[in-house]
């Protein structure tokens, strides 16, 4: 499985929620990114192997971006549905785990290009 060929959507999703929450504060940097991140591929990761999550240990942005991240992956998941969202057909747990990783990585990268924001101010070029 390719994350960024099969599952572009979902990655799109994603980034959405958390360019939503840069706009929302925008002295918001990528490593509150990185955690959700992190946060939610053990979350995810955990489900995937039929486990129990362990909660995550974050607070305050980093927190309320893990929540949106869930939120997302959650409805991607099918877990949940939302009335001003479409009914989408749900990936597998490992799929997401998947397409978190390579986000993942992606904030490595521009972290690494574009400095504290860069991932940020990369990916805002294309969403809405």
């Amino acid at each position: 499985m390719s994350p960024v060929k099969d599952y572009m959507d979902v990655m799109q999703n994603i980034e959405a929620a958390v360019v939503a929450l840069w706009r929302a504060h925008p002295t918001m940097t990528n490593y509150t990114a990185m955690r959700a991140y992190d946060a939610a591929i053990a979350h995810y990761a955990a489900l995937a192997r039929q486990h129990t999550p362990k909660p995550a240990n974050l607070s305050g942005l980093d927190a309320a971006l893990f929540q949106a991240v869930k939120g997302v992956s959650d409805w991607r998941l099918g877990l949940v549905k939302h009335a001003d969202r479409p009914e989408v057909s749900p990936l597998p747990p490992e799929d997401m785990v998947a397409c978190l990783r390579k986000l993942r990585k992606s904030v490595d990268l521009w972290t690494e290009r574009g400095g504290r924001q860069g991932y940020l101010e990369y990916i805002v070029k294309y969403l809405p």
